[in-house]
C-alpha cells in the first residue's frame, strides 16, 4: 500500500491530460483476465466480488481485458451512445486535492456497436452503461444489447452532468429483458426513480459525479468525483436506502478508496464501484478492495 501511495503522489503532480493519454496506451494492453470465482451477487447478478470498475473509465471497451487482470468484481463499460460522438475538446480533466477529479468528457463514444464488438470472448461479468439525449437513444441501445450482446446487467445513466438537467426522469424501459440498474445523481428526480425501481424490480447505482464549475475545463464545468464526494455520496446512499427499503439492490459509487469505507458502504449497499481511486493508485486498488478483511 505504501508503494501505491507513492504512485498516487507522483501522479498528482502530472497534468491529468498527459496521464489520461499515457493511461490510454497502458490500459489497452490485452492482459489475461483474472480467474473469476463467483462469490458475490447483486440483484440476482453474479459477480466476482463486491467492488467493480465504475462507468467512465472504459468508455469504449478497449480497456476491459486489461482491467479484468486485476480481479474486479465486475466491469462497467461506457457510457455508450447509439452512434459515434466526439465529446468535448481538451482540457477535459482537472485534479482537485485531496484525491479528486473534475471531468467533462462530453459523453464521447464510438457508438454501442463498436463498443460491444471489443468485448467479444471476454469471460468476465460486464455491465454496459447506456446514455443518451432522448428516450429513443436509450431504448435503441437496450434493444441492441438484448439482440446482439447480453451483458451481465445494464446501467441506465440518467444523471451525467453533460445532460445539463435534460434527463431528470426515466426514459421508456419497458419490455426489455435485461437486469437494469438506474444510475442516479444529485439532479435526479428521486421520488419518480425510486417509485419506478420498486415497481419494476430495478436496481440503483448511487451516485454519479457532482456538477461543479471549473474554468480549467474547456466547457467551464464538469463532474466532481473522488474523495471529496464520499461523505455526500454516503449520505445520499442512506437517504435512498431509506426510500426504497431493504429489497432493492443498490450499487454505491463515489470516492471509494479504502477497506474501512467499503465496510461502511456495504452496510447500506449490495456492492460498490471505484474509478478515481484507480486513476490515482493504479488498478491494483481493485484487487485490494475485493480482498478486504471482514468483507468476503
Amino acid at each position: 500500500m505504501a508503494l501505491l501511495t507513492l504512485i498516487g503522489r507522483v501522479l498528482h503532480n502530472i497534468h491529468p491530460e498527459i496521464t489520461y493519454r499515457l493511461g490510454s496506451i497502458l490500459f489497452s494492453l490485452p492482459l489475461p483476465p483474472c480467474r473469476c470465482e463467483t462469490r458475490w451477487e447483486v440483484g440476482g447478478v453474479k459477480t466476482c466480488g463486491p467492488v467493480g470498475v465504475a462507468a467512465g473509465l472504459d468508455k469504449t471497451g478497449a480497456y476491459a481485458r486489461f482491467l479484468s487482470f486485476f480481479c474486479p468484481g465486475f466491469l462497467v463499460v461506457g457510457s455508450t451512445l447509439p452512434r459515434r460522438r466526439q465529446g468535448n475538446a481538451p482540457p477535459r480533466v482537472a485534479r482537485v486535492r485531496p484525491y479528486s477529479l473534475v471531468n467533462a468528457m462530453g459523453l464521447n463514444s464510438p457508438g454501442i456497436a463498436e463498443v460491444v464488438s471489443r468485448l467479444a470472448g471476454l469471460g468476465y461479468p460486464v455491465f454496459i452503461s447506456v446514455a443518451g439525449f432522448s428516450a429513443e437513444d436509450f431504448f435503441t441501445q437496450l434493444i441492441y444489447l438484448q439482440r446482439h450482446y447480453r451483458p451481465a446487467a445494464v446501467e441506465v445513466n440518467i444523471s451525467s452532468p453533460t445532460y445539463r438537467g435534460l434527463w431528470r426522469d426515466l426514459p421508456r424501459l419497458v419490455d426489455v429483458d435485461l437486469p437494469i440498474f438506474i444510475k442516479i445523481g444529485p439532479g435526479t428526480n428521486m421520488p419518480l426513480v425510486v417509485k419506478a425501481a420498486r415497481r419494476m424490480g430495478w436496481g440503483l447505482v448511487v451516485t454519479n459525479t457532482f456538477p461543479v464549475e471549473d474554468r480549467r475545463i474547456s466547457v467551464g464545468r464538469g463532474g466532481l468525483s473522488g474523495l471529496l464526494v464520499y461523505k455526500y455520496g454516503v449520505r445520499m446512499l442512506g437517504r435512498i436506502r431509506g426510500l426504497v427499503g431493504p429489497d432493492t439492490p443498490i450499487i454505491y459509487s463515489g470516492g471509494l478508496f479504502t477497506c474501512s469505507q467499503l465496510r461502511e458502504v456495504l452496510k447500506l449497499a449490495n456492492a460498490a464501484e471505484a474509478l478515481t481511486s484507480i486513476l490515482y493508485f493504479t488498478p491494483f486498488v481493485l484487487k485490494l478492495l475485493n480482498q478486504c478483511p471482514d468483507i468476503v
